[in-house]
């Protein structure tokens, strides 16, 4: 397998350690080829310096890929919104040959070169795709069978779809393979590829980002979701700190929060403590007593007791 580069961004290493701590884990565990390159800044975050100055947004997107092509590198992230902001980037510059090599000529000063030819991707269809559904399962040490998961795709992870080409947009499948080879069942709900609403909070609109978190998070609760599982830091932030905030003034929703990285170190035989997760704001407990509860029932026979029909059916 090819080197590659993980690029952290800003929220994760600032806010979530534990984030990064899993993250690592699992890499490790599976022995993957990542290595951590100095240079890196923020990807730079859409939203707020791409409205105010797109030549700056457009040059340190193109300087953070610039040093992994330098070094013959792929980037791998475990923030969605930094792979779709640096792919939006190097897919613009690709198809414009002329800002290109305007963008060049400034990184040119401090001896950098765009060439756009790593291959940029987010830890989701990374797994998915790289490692392999069929390797995971081989390598977990305890499944997720008869948990109910609520996956949360996000913005980013699909959009936008020409520069990502991570999977299809309006139905999305690769994160969904990896709970089920986990064992759990991703349920399908109606609020599954709603934006979670995180980046209301940037604009100063604290009561609507509330709003959107509410929405997904009422429908979960009805549905008796054991968990949502998602894979961007400000997603995770959303639902799990927002979460958090809304309940202090009464409202109760209790759907814990988990990042993909720390389902996957769960199965991977990794502790809840050791992965982080006591660090969340809303409590993982109720999720791992329901874990350990199922796994603790004992497995149930096949044949007559199970009333077995079809062609190998007794009698």
């Amino acid at each position: 397998m090819k080197e590659f580069a993980v690029f952290w961004g800003c929220t994760i290493q600032t806010r979530f350690p534990f984030i990064e701590k899993s993250t690592r884990m699992i890499l490790e565990s599976f022995k993957l080829p990542y290595r951590d390159i100095d240079g890196f800044t923020c990807c730079p975050e859409k939203s707020l310096v791409n409205n105010v100055d797109h030549g700056t947004f457009v040059v340190t997107a193109a300087r953070n890929v610039a040093l992994v092509d330098e070094l013959g590198y792929d980037l791998v992230s475990p923030c969605t919104g930094c792979v779709s902001n640096l792919a939006t980037v190097r897919g613009e510059l690709n198809a414009n040959p002329r800002e290109k090599a305007e963008v060049n000529g400034l990184l040119k000063e401090i001896g950098r070169e765009f060439t756009g030819t790593a291959s940029l991707r987010h830890l989701v269809p990374f797994f998915h795709d790289t490692v392999g559904v069929h390797t995971i399962k081989q390598r977990i040490k305890r499944d997720f069978k008869g948990m109910r998961i609520a996956l949360h795709y996000g913005c980013h992870m699909i959009r936008p779809s020409h520069a990502l080409r991570a999977d299809d947009p309006l139905n999305p499948v690769k994160f969904d393979n990896l709970i089920r080879g986990l064992g759990a069942e991703s349920l399908q709900f109606m609020t599954k590829l709603m934006c979670c609403g995180q980046g209301l909070d940037r604009i100063d609109e604290h009561d609507r980002a509330l709003d959107f978190a509410r929405i997904k998070l009422k429908e979960l609760k009805a549905m008796k979701a054991d968990a949502l599982v998602l894979c961007c830091p400000s997603c995770f932030l959303q639902f799990d700190n927002n979460q958090f905030l809304m309940e202090k003034e009464g409202e109760r929703f209790g759907i814990p929060i988990i990042y993909f990285t720390e389902l996957l170190g769960l199965a991977l035989g990794f502790g809840a403590e050791e992965l982080g997760m006591n660090n969340h704001r809303i409590d993982c407990a109720p999720f791992l007593k329901r874990w350990e509860e199922l796994s603790a029932r004992p497995a149930v026979s096949v044949g007559i007791e199970e009333g077995l029909t079809g062609p190998n059916a007794l009698g």
